[in-house]
């Protein structure tokens, strides 16, 4: 393994992606009558409502190598990884008013290619793969929402849950050996995360029953240590003892998405 340092590749910023989202909404949205807006929301009819979606979902993803070992001798080199993937799914939802104030309960579930990966968690000799991947997300939220110019902005925020896989692979190599995995370096752990959501959009009807959305939404699952060096026969950087070395990952994520609702009793 060669070990030196250069400066960390970072990914797109995962929560820019709602707050994009949202200024297009504002931008587009056509400044045309309202249909039946505030009657919808104190009616007995039109408050239960379902959907689908499609869009991106951009993984930021984030390790530390805490002592320096794979960026030998940097302590606390850090590496952001992470790409845009297709996501889809269906959604759930309720509305209601309360002291005149437009409320919205929601719940939803996704899935697609939610992954991401870097080699350059030792930036020198590019054999050491950092990598996570989401298998599903699930989501409850609460939120308000506001009719403007015919249409209705809305803003959420709740849990999310996950199947996190995150893992590291170190290719060893030499010129008697052909490359081949280090299981002593490498890692691969799932584990179930659950964590904050919150997001923002806007709805533009169709027909009484019928609307249109686009959202954006940002997801943190928090941090996790994992370990590599299991056998102990390393330095985890020079001067620290023989002994397994951590590493911190962090999954955050952003979404954007295109959805299709359809409100029941219309």
């Amino acid at each position: 393994m060669q070990h030196s340092h250069r400066p960390a590749h970072r990914s797109s910023i995962p929560w820019r992606t709602p707050i994009l989202a949202l200024v297009a909404l504002c931008v587009f949205v056509p400044g045309k009558p309202a249909i039946a807006a505030s009657d919808e929301s104190v009616s007995d009819k039109g408050r239960t409502y379902t959907g689908i979606f499609i869009g991106s979902g951009l993984m930021g993803n984030k390790i530390v190598d805490i002592e320096g070992f794979a960026n030998w001798g940097q302590p606390g080199y850090t590496l952001d990884y992470g790409d845009n993937r297709f996501v889809a799914g269906a959604l759930l939802g309720t509305k209601v008013v309360l002291g005149g104030v437009r409320l919205r309960v929601e719940f939803d579930g996704a899935f697609g290619d939610l992954s991401g990966s870097s080699n350059r968690l030792d930036p020198a000799g590019l054999d050491e793969t950092a990598g996570s991947n989401l298998q599903w997300i699930a989501t409850g939220r609460v939120g308000f929402e506001l009719p403007v110019r015919g249409a209705t902005v809305f803003a959420t925020a709740g849990l999310a849950a996950t199947r996190i896989t995150n893992f590291v692979t170190d290719i060893d190599s030499s010129r008697d050996v052909l490359p081949h995995l280090d299981p002593d370096d490498s890692f691969e752990a799932g584990s179930f995360g659950l964590g904050p959501v919150i997001g923002a959009g806007i709805e533009a009807p169709l027909s009484a029953a019928w609307m249109l959305r686009l959202e954006g939404s940002f997801l943190d699952f928090g941090w996790s240590t994992h370990t590599v060096n299991h056998s102990g026969n390393n330095r985890c950087g020079p001067g620290n003892p023989r002994r397994p070395c951590p590493y911190e990952v962090r999954n955050q994520m952003g979404m954007i998405r295109f959805g299709l609702i359809h409100r029941f009793g219309q």
